[in-house]
């Protein structure tokens, strides 16, 4: 089994001629683009040769590679944006040893002028799929050179071999809400992360984004709307980070989530709710959260399944009764069995069981 991630290496503050070089090759990629767009489809260029009619000068590397990004949004009108990128034979990742025993690690790809090297900033988790890829363990993709802020990156795509030990079955519930954003329960086991502080972050959003709005300040919307994207993105990383390393410490073998895609968010809300930022379902990337789960278990050799969440909020982990309203407050009171449980372990213990079945 392969699992593909992508690591966002941080470019170790390149000379401004090499960011300018670096923003021209984007604009040159991007300009490439819209014309490749608004070309008849038996006109478009299918090699790198033909792209360079329709193209300032650009290595013939990411000339072909856009082509390929290109093709593989099929809808797109027009790119706002468009990074240069690399195959797999045209940027390489070295490393190289201090006199000291350490080790630096930096990346080559072409430019506009020439093939460069540039010094990367590895973290301790990077470093671990680099130091696979240089022993020729894990398989190199495509790499992309991105701006975020006033900083550099490059996006590299691995596909890492996934060993599935046989272990014995144990599976962990995750309901995922408000209030807490999300519980876990793994055999008596809990893990709780509160959405107290996100449900605070999101009014401020919110609170700006009206006030910009009022005062037509556009650019402004553009760049806060950026900055509320990656802060959530950051949260999603580790809170599934969070998650998954739990269910490692306590052996679980599958992980359990419930599908919240359709319209079940609407209907499990009232207006107020929906319309408070703080509260309302439809303003957290739950999606998103689930993606970064599946594929960081996938690493640490962890099946994700969804289930049917119907009923999970209103049936007794324990006996299986089934009460008709969800219960006041954050208890959840059996009237057959008179267990007393925390409403939101209750649902996960059942969505660890799947008592509403699997989802379609």
């Amino acid at each position: 089994m392969e699992q593909t991630i992508t690591l966002k290496i941080k470019l170790y503050e390149p000379t401004r001629a090499k960011q300018e070089v670096y923003q021209e090759m984007t604009d040159r990629t991007t300009e490439f683009a819209n014309k490749y767009l608004g070309l008849d489809k038996k006109d478009r260029p299918k090699t790198s040769k033909e792209a360079k009619e329709h193209s300032k000068p650009l290595p013939s590397a990411i000339l072909a590679q856009a082509i390929r990004d290109i093709k593989s949004k099929p809808k797109a009108k027009r790119f706002k944006r468009l990074w240069p990128a690399f195959n797999n034979q045209n940027f390489r990742v070295e490393r190289e040893y201090t006199v000291d025993g350490g080790a630096v690690y930096k990346v080559s790809f072409p430019t506009l002028e020439r093939r460069v090297g540039v010094p990367i900033v590895v973290t301790p988790y990077q470093k671990k799929y680099l130091d696979l890829l240089l022993a020729g363990k894990v398989k190199q993709g495509v790499a992309r050179l991105v701006k975020c802020g006033r900083d550099w990156y490059i996006h590299l795509s691995l596909t890492v071999p996934v060993e599935r030990t046989q272990k014995p079955e144990k599976i962990m519930g995750v309901d995922l809400g408000l209030i807490d954003l999300l519980v876990a329960s793994a055999g008596g086991q809990t893990l709780f992360f509160s959405g107290g502080q996100l449900a605070y972050v999101r009014r401020k959003y919110a609170k700006l984004r009206r006030e910009l709005q009022k005062a037509g300040a556009y650019r402004a919307l553009k760049r806060l709307g950026d900055k509320e994207h990656l802060w959530a993105t950051d949260v999603n990383h580790k809170l599934s980070r969070v998650l998954v390393n739990f269910a490692i410490a306590h052996g679980v073998t599958k992980i359990r989530l419930e599908d919240l895609t359709g319209a079940r968010w609407t209907k499990a809300q009232g207006k107020e709710q929906r319309e408070d930022p703080g509260r309302s379902l439809h303003y957290w990337p739950y999606y998103q959260l689930r993606q970064f789960i599946e594929y960081k278990a996938a690493l640490a050799g962890i099946q994700v399944e969804l289930v049917n969440p119907d009923l999970t909020t209103l049936t007794c982990s324990r006996c299986g009764e089934t009460v008709k309203s969800r219960p006041g407050g954050r208890w959840f009171r059996c009237p057959r069995c008179k267990r007393i449980k925390h409403i939101d372990v209750n649902a996960a213990d059942n969505i660890a069981q799947a008592v509403s079945g699997l989802a379609s």
